[in-house]
């Protein structure tokens, strides 16, 4: 399942139903995402190069489906 992960600035309202939007305009409708989850920077872990930590961006993403399912 395609799922976005979004960590908006601050002061931006954003919606689920606008980065699907946005996202059926630009990309092909098998990579448009399902769902869309969204994050404070806090949660997210970074590397020492300031890189998101993919796995626990999954674990986190994962967890977070698994409670709104």
């Amino acid at each position: 399942m395609v799922v976005s992960c979004i960590v908006p600035h601050e002061g931006v309202t954003l919606g689920e139903d606008d980065v699907k939007g946005f996202a059926k305009q630009k990309l092909a409708s098998y990579k448009v995402p399902r769902r869309v989850l969204f994050f404070e920077e806090q949660e997210l872990e970074t590397t020492g190069s300031a890189k998101v930590k993919t796995a626990e961006l999954r674990k986190l993403a994962g967890d977070r489906l698994k409670e709104t399912a």
